[in-house]
């Protein structure tokens, strides 16, 4: 069952459905008519309006849904971002950590070559 009244789906604003020789209580006024008829109010004005507020808080509903879901993608791309992000922390990590091991291995290489030469260098 939905929330909405009957005739209020999801599709094209209720303005859109009634025929321009619609009687005046059976489609929702303009801001225009409404300001208009304001001194002399009737139940037809009544009727108006109240189609007219059905109407706004349709399309209040409409953008609302859109605006979400819109929101929705944007929180799903900054998640996705972040992901990727923190991808790249750990590679250059990683990175780091193997030019650090291959600088001790040069390091010692290096010591080595000097023992070496020092060794030999020494018995002669």
């Amino acid at each position: 069952m939905s929330a909405l009244p009957d005739g209020m789906a999801n599709g094209p604003s209720r303005s859109e459905a009634f025929s321009k020789d619609a009687q005046v209580w059976e489609r929702p006024w303009s801001l225009e008519e409404i300001r208009q008829h304001s001194a002399n109010w009737s139940l037809a004005a009544d009727s108006g309006l109240f189609l007219f507020l059905q109407d706004f808080s349709h399309r209040m509903l409409s953008k609302t849904h859109e605006i979400e879901k819109q929101l929705d993608g944007l929180i799903r791309d900054t998640k996705a971002t972040d992901s990727h992000l923190h991808s790249v922390f750990n590679d250059f990590l990683m990175l780091s950590n193997t030019q650090f091991i291959e600088n001790v291995m040069h390091l010692i290489t290096a010591l080595h070559y000097l023992l070496l030469h020092l060794y030999f260098e020494g018995s002669s």
